[in-house]
């Protein structure tokens, strides 16, 4: 039986900056049932506060400590291993998190990788890829293959990554979905086993094989990234498939998935 959740952002309870129907309710119900739940993810564009604002600007009801960002966990990380300086990959909304630490583009004591558009350039990989040469520790903050666009899906920062990898012979430390360690963290409030947790997203790898990797029950909502034809190919499978966030509510009570 389910006692708590995790949910995905982009495609799950928004596309394109627009509200999908039900999403709030879905909220109201876990709050009237008093149900366990965070949000996880991938996104590293905004700092976890400015992230807040923006889906209350769409129309999300939510609050900033519901959040659990690859962003935010970056910053955790580098903490966690003592670093002082590093060199930020980022979005300037995105860089707001690390602040409090030596943001240098000369000697970093690590890399962190996160979104930025259409701004990549052999330039920037060459000098990504002297750095980790000498030293600096390349992190991830997630490996995301692609990501859902006006213009349809658009190639994302995981295949930079992955090319940074082969050139210097190193692995990065990769942050976000599906890394256990973030999803560890996210469930740390939680005080249930993983099968009484369930994962609803729209990414097979991420959001699917992450939660399947962990024990969780698993949710894939045909919303956002999701492609009929990539999930009919694809050997990841999903406990449950629904047709979106908005029917969860519905779905759960008609098949008795969750302790009363």
């Amino acid at each position: 039986m389910i006692k708590a959740f995790l949910f995905d952002l982009d495609g799950v309870f928004y596309v394109k900056n627009k509200l999908i129907d039900g999403a709030n309710e879905t909220i109201y119900w876990l709050k009237k049932n008093k149900v366990k739940y965070k949000f996880i993810t991938n996104n590293t564009t905004l700092s976890r506060r400015k992230l807040a604002i923006k889906m209350k600007k769409i129309g999300l009801d939510v609050k900033e400590e519901e959040f659990i960002s690859a962003n935010y966990a970056g910053v955790l990380l580098i903490k966690k291993m003592g670093l002082k300086s590093c060199r930020l990959i980022l979005s300037r909304e995105g860089m707001d998190d690390y602040l409090q630490f030596n943001i240098t583009n000369f000697n970093p004591e690590a890399i962190i990788i996160g979104d930025i558009g259409d701004c990549w350039s052999y330039d920037l990989m060459n000098d990504l890829m002297n750095q980790i040469l000498e030293g600096s520790k390349l992190i991830a903050l997630h490996k995301g293959r692609y990501f859902q666009t006006n213009n349809g899906l658009t190639i994302d920062i995981g295949a930079f990554i992955a090319g940074l990898e082969h050139a210097t012979e190193t692995n990065s430390i990769v942050v976000g979905k599906p890394n256990s360690t973030f999803f560890e963290m996210a469930i740390q409030s939680f005080s249930c086993l993983s099968d009484e947790i369930a994962m609803i997203g729209d990414d097979l790898i991420n959001d699917i094989q992450g939660g399947n990797n962990m024990g969780f029950k698993t949710f894939l909502v045909k919303t956002g990234k999701y492609r009929e034809n990539i999930f009919k190919n694809s050997l990841i499978n999903p406990d449950f498939c629904i047709k979106s966030i908005a029917v969860l509510p519905n779905f759960i009570e008609e098949n008795n998935l969750m302790v009363k």
